[in-house]
């Protein structure tokens, strides 16, 4: 986790994400856009420090695509909030999001940014993107459609983050159950009947 020096008036960012190209891409944005960030690149099945923040407190945390949970405690050292962009549209929560899309036999996907709240994937909607899921896809291919809007997603609202103007506010909401690591090992989803075999990747 590196820390970039401050000036005067700069926001405070803690960017959680994972190790992938995207995750690059973004913390490379937010330090263009004059934030201070402390950047926390993590995958599921990394070891967890004792304080995985290193005592990081600022104004905003922000994750992308992170396999990371934060706790009600480290979200309080966020200021003036948490956000998270993730893949899955509301109605797909938790993980293995292109597996049960997939298995859903879905017609569109989508990104969503949200505050983050102690529970998974609850906290209020800003926005909501939605895609055509192409005919054929795979896993694969569905998280790499989805990573790319979510990056032009996180370009579009990272400025009103950086300069404290109002985040949009979204009338849609959480639905469904919240999937599970030990489902995506299984492939077994209570919503999705009709399963079928699907190429994995990390949700």
């Amino acid at each position: 986790m590196g820390l970039h020096r401050a000036r005067r008036g700069d926001p405070s960012l803690l960017l959680v994400t994972d190790r992938s190209a995207w995750g690059e891409l973004v913390g490379r944005f937010a330090r263009m856009s004059g934030a201070t960030v402390s950047h926390l690149l993590w995958e599921h099945g990394d070891p967890v420090a004792q304080d995985p923040l290193d005592g990081w407190e600022g104004d905003w945390i922000i994750g992308f695509q992170a396999d990371y949970v934060l706790s009600g405690q480290d979200l309080k050292r966020a200021r003036r909030g948490a956000l998270n962009f993730r893949p899955g549209p509301p109605d797909i929560r938790g993980v293995g999001m292109y597996e049960v899309a997939l298995a859903r036999s879905a017609d569109t996907f989508g990104v969503t940014c949200h505050h983050m709240v102690e529970r998974v994937d609850a906290g209020p909607i800003v926005e909501v993107e939605r895609f055509p899921v192409a005919e054929g896809a795979t896993g694969t291919a569905l998280g790499e459609e989805a990573a790319a809007r979510a990056y032009l997603q996180f370009l579009r609202l990272m400025p009103l983050v950086v300069n404290g103007a109002e985040l949009p506010v979204s009338t849609e909401e959480w639905r469904g159950p919240l999937h599970t690591w030990a489902q995506l090992r299984r492939r077994s989803w209570p919503d999705a009947r009709g399963l079928r075999s699907v190429q994995s990747v990390k949700g």
